[in-house]
């Protein structure tokens, strides 16, 4: 049985999104990156200073892996492109070809320092499977699942021997043993059914102890769950019914972001909450180019 968790979030920064996403904190220099899906921004918290830094984008930016200090990587609509964190020049990289059915949505760095990226069918009412997972290393692009709805949130244990994945239509999260070495996953099963839960899963991350939080979208909340048993362990009620995605950062590495989206039309709705929990995350890995 799961309990409503007692914090106090607070909202951080000013930036109202009109699609908050793809959540990513920087240890090096205390800062939370994060996009403005179809406000078409890149948005840079420092956690030092409250500063808030914006950068343009010329396409829907969907997801986000850092590079070094003054690069960052991004999944526009059909492709991944570089940002220039000192010029704000956002250049391509790679671009998918013959795929006016999807876009990107959701991605992130394994330990190795590749890209997975899954895109998304582009009927929100009715999707159909032609989206598929897709993994960047260096330049070469592999594509690494098919028939998939609305490739979202993902993430990968402590000890990086399984990769999650959610598909946002089926309302499931799916496992995989995961090969870091070779960089292939096997052995798909559902861990998570959400039929019984308010929304839809959305974004995803990992804490330490292997469990998972997951972004309820229109259903108001992120839960924790424990993948062995596919049991809620506790939830978060937000303020906004769009929950969009979760992450963990600071230096210690024990408080969650959210970002929401602004559909719902509550005050708060688009805003990034953060709040302190008693548990620690993972940290985000840089892609190696």
């Amino acid at each position: 049985m799961s309990v409503e968790m007692a914090i106090e979030l607070k909202t951080l920064g000013n930036y109202k999104s009109v699609l908050g996403e793809s959540p990513v904190y920087d240890m090096e220099k205390n800062k939370l990156f994060w996009v403005d899906i179809d406000g078409k921004k890149i948005i840079i918290n420092s956690l030092d200073t409250n500063e808030e830094n914006y950068y343009n984008t010329p396409d829907v930016v969907t997801s986000l892996c850092l590079i070094d200090n003054i690069r960052i990587i991004v999944t526009l609509r059909h492709g991944f492109h570089i940002l220039d964190l000192t010029t704000g020049k956002i250049l391509p990289f790679l671009e998918l070809q013959n795929d006016k059915e999807n876009r990107f949505n959701d991605g992130k760095c394994d330990v190795m320092g590749r890209y997975w990226a899954g895109t998304m069918n582009l009927d929100i009412e009715s999707p159909k499977p032609t989206a598929s997972l897709y993994k960047l290393e260096d330049k070469k692009l592999t594509k690494v699942l098919e028939k998939l709805y609305r490739s979202n949130g993902l993430g990968w244990d402590p000890d990086n021997e399984l990769f999650y994945l959610i598909d946002t239509p089926l309302r499931k999260v799916f496992e995989f043993d995961f090969d870091k070495n070779k960089g292939d996953i096997y052995n798909k099963r559902v861990v998570i059914d959400f039929k019984d839960e308010p929304g839809r899963p959305d974004g995803m991350t990992v804490d330490e102890e292997g469990h998972l939080w997951i972004a309820h979208s229109a259903g108001g909340k992120v839960s924790r769950w424990n993948p062995k048993n596919g049991e809620k362990v506790f939830e978060i009620k937000l303020p906004v019914v769009y929950v969009s995605s979760v992450t963990f950062g600071s230096p210690e590495m024990n408080r969650i972001f959210i970002t929401t989206m602004s559909r719902g039309g509550e005050p708060l709705a688009g805003r990034l909450f953060t709040t302190k929990v008693n548990i620690r995350g993972l940290q985000s890995y840089k892609f190696l180019i």
